[in-house]
């Protein structure tokens, strides 16, 4: 199975005021019960994360794990929109092996939570990059011209001058 390289400009400056913490202590305590008071709280301003759709009011009938990460999931579509995926898809793997190590890690970020239980809603990785973060991702990819890039190239340089980070997913 290949991952599928997804990214999204971030409002990272909203996310670290409302959310980055409760989630931090909610991955921490392995206790999603504040992340979905979050959810209930917002309702109004998330979308489903897969569809993008409008998160209904029984938005719980959806959900598999019910876990933190799932949880998460949700309450993090208050600072993205799901439907506006400029990652690389499946040719993340074979093209992040030809870069050098600097630009094959601002292909991602870093990640939130305990480093033994970073959020991961997907289980296969999700990496957050601060705005700060971008203007380096950018510096270090664009010079490179690669072509399998340029959809990431051009999220970045929407980011960059908009003051926005880069939320990355598997």
């Amino acid at each position: 199975m290949s991952l599928s390289h997804k990214a999204y400009a971030f409002d990272w400056r909203s996310f670290e005021f409302d959310l980055h913490l409760l989630l931090e202590e909610a991955l921490a305590a392995d206790d999603p019960s504040a992340i979905e008071a979050f959810i209930d709280g917002n309702r109004e301003s998330l979308t489903d994360p897969y569809e993008g759709d409008a998160l209904p009011e029984d938005w719980r009938s959806g959900l598999e794990n019910r876990d933190v990460h799932e949880y998460g999931d949700y309450a993090l579509t208050r600072f993205y929109d799901p439907a506006d995926d400029f990652g690389i898809a499946e040719k993340w793997g074979e093209v992040s092996k030809r870069l050098p190590e600097e630009a094959a890690n601002a292909l991602l970020g870093f990640t939130i939570g305990p480093p033994e239980r970073p959020f991961d809603p997907g289980r296969s990785g999700s990496y957050f990059q601060t705005s700060a973060q971008v203007r380096e991702s950018l510096a270090a990819l664009k010079p490179l011209g690669v072509r399998e890039l340029a959809a990431f190239v051009q999220l970045l340089e929407r980011c960059a001058p908009e003051g926005r980070g880069v939320y990355v997913t598997f």
